[in-house]
């Protein structure tokens, strides 16, 4: 797909990132200040080198099951990968995700491009597996981030005065995979008709804004003859995404337990959703803003400053150690030799 090459220097993409630099910078300020670095290391040397080895291997429990939903959607789809390659190449896109400036998102153009390293399978089938699965995806984040919304207003972890903000933009986010897939389900191609509406660039040739169009609606075939024809398997994913979820809140509850911090379950998914909303930030991995969330949200429950850094610092420590694991697993993938050539799309 083609994109205009001025849109990745835009100067309002540039004041965004630079503000969240900024907002991130005075994150980091603020949670060094009246915090002795003595009390942090103190919490931190609750976790045994045992605790250390279970929270990875469930947090490898926890990126299998999230891999689980594209795998299936790739295998729906016709392609034959495996769930070890499904696995490799999601976390090399959550890499890439996590690690440049944004909002969770930059990772799915290399996803397409090691499946189709890898096996054999068309442009536009591929990046309809991607899109699928992120906007089933991001039905579930967002459903939980309006509920954990709802649970924190409870806990009084948000301002008063933030909290209608954040639930009415949570709800509006919530609409637009929603949206989507319902369309998709309805036969509706959305963005092939506003393409077609739209007067073509005067920068481009008439035949790439042609090339744009067909590929784009062949894109969102795929899209949705899988949402018409497999609706048990969208069910599935949809259920794959509640199943994930459930290993989030646990290895999260887990976590939080080695270090001394006890939470009851309300209590858990308001934290937790604190640190969603930070991840919200268009810095990389939400750097400071995460682990602010933290502190902000353990002191409102009682717990001290100390204690909310040290849970935000393992966090960020789990988080890069996948992503480095994941920039490993994606040189090995397109490292590897496909099994056959890339089919013509149909």
């Amino acid at each position: 797909m083609m994109t205009d090459p001025r849109r990745r220097f835009s100067p309002r993409r540039a004041l965004l990132i630079g503000l969240g630099v900024l907002l991130a910078t005075a994150a980091l300020f603020w949670l060094l200040r009246d915090i002795s670095l003595a009390d942090v290391v103190r919490a931190l040397q609750r976790l045994t080198p045992g605790e250390i080895i279970v929270v990875l291997l469930v947090n490898l429990g926890v990126t299998l099951v999230f891999s689980l939903r594209w795998w299936l959607i790739v295998r729906l789809l016709g392609c034959r990968a495996s769930i070890a390659e499904a696995w490799a190449i999601r976390l090399a896109g959550f890499a890439v995700s996590y690690l440049t400036p944004g909002t969770q998102f930059g990772g799915e153009p290399l996803q397409v491009a090691l499946l189709q390293r890898r096996r054999p399978i068309a442009t536009q089938a591929a990046t309809a597996s991607v899109v699928i699965d992120r906007a089933v995806e991001l039905l579930g984040n967002f459903t939980f981030l309006a509920f954990g919304l709802v649970l924190s207003l409870q806990l009084r972890l948000l301002p008063g005065e933030a909290a209608a903000p954040l639930t009415v933009a949570a709800l509006t986010l919530l609409l637009l995979p929603l949206a989507f897939l319902a369309a998709a389900v309805a036969g509706v191609r959305p963005l092939t008709a506003l393409l077609t509406r739209l007067p073509s660039p005067a920068a481009w040739r008439l035949g790439a804004w042609a090339r744009l169009l067909q590929w784009t609606r062949s894109t969102e075939d795929v899209i949705v003859g899988f949402c018409r024809e497999q609706p048990a398997g969208l069910a599935a994913a949809m259920g794959i995404s509640l199943v994930s979820w459930g290993t989030v809140v646990f290895e999260y509850g887990l976590l939080s337990a080695f270090l001394g911090i006890l939470l009851d379950p309300i209590e858990l998914i308001g934290v937790i959703t604190a640190g969603r909303v930070a991840l919200l930030v268009p810095v990389p991995g939400g750097l400071g803003a995460l682990e602010a969330s933290q502190v902000l949200a353990l002191t409102a429950l009682g717990y001290s400053r100390a204690e909310g850094l040290g849970l935000g610092l393992l966090i960020r420590a789990r988080d890069l150690v996948f992503a480095f694991a994941g920039l490993a697993l994606g040189a090995i993938s397109a490292g590897g030799r496909r099994d056959a050539a890339r089919p013509d799309a149909t």
